[in-house]
């Protein structure tokens, strides 16, 4: 763990490159921040794996690339640096400062929701990532319950929430233009409390 933080510093984005380098966990930057990421849950994990994996095999031969939490995505109108648990991008990926490993045009972000950051994924960080120009989905998955929450940027730039709950159900994602089961989603996930 990185225990040079100091709380009241405020880093730069050279300092926070240089101890995100060198650090063990994963590091978010928030104007001149740095919060460190507590680690996800067995669950979390296979969720945002499972997501992942869908998303790729299902746009394997379209025009987008998938990513997993291991690429940050940059967020210029608050000077932040966060790890989504999944992105696609259209097309190409558009790199920060050549750098190959943060993403600045996000077209769909999907975040699986922890009891410790589900306010923050919710509110906060969507709030942010509407910023982005590229940015047109946000999809949220639930991992007590299968339910899967999207918000979507329409023409008239207004974002268009939906909620899809039960295992009988798919979630729609229009800025890629599929669908997915959530029994997919949530298979051999263990559900119960």
């Amino acid at each position: 763990m990185i225990e040079a933080l100091e709380k009241e510093k405020v880093y730069s984005v050279d300092e926070y490159f240089a101890l995100d380098e060198q650090s063990k966990e994963k590091l978010e930057y928030h104007n001149g921040k740095i919060k460190v990421m507590s680690g996800g849950t067995a669950k979390h994990s296979e969720l945002a794996l499972r997501i992942g994996a869908t998303l790729l095999m299902m746009l394997e031969d379209k025009q987008f690339k998938v990513y997993n939490s291991d690429v940050k995505i940059q967020i210029p109108s608050y000077s932040t640096f966060v790890y989504p648990d999944a992105v696609v991008v259209s097309f190409e990926p558009e790199f920060y400062q050549d750098r190959k490993d943060i993403i600045t045009n996000p077209l769909l972000v999907v975040e699986v929701l922890s009891p410790s950051t589900q306010n923050y994924d919710r509110d906060g960080k969507f709030l942010a990532y509407r910023t982005i120009p590229s940015f047109q989905e946000y999809m949220l998955i639930d991992q007590d319950r299968p339910q899967v929450t999207t918000f979507f940027r329409n023409e008239a730039r207004h974002w268009e929430d939906n909620d899809i709950i039960g295992l009988d159900k798919n979630v729609t994602l229009r800025s890629i233009d599929c669908e997915i089961p959530l029994s997919r989603i949530y298979k051999n996930i263990d559900l119960s409390a």
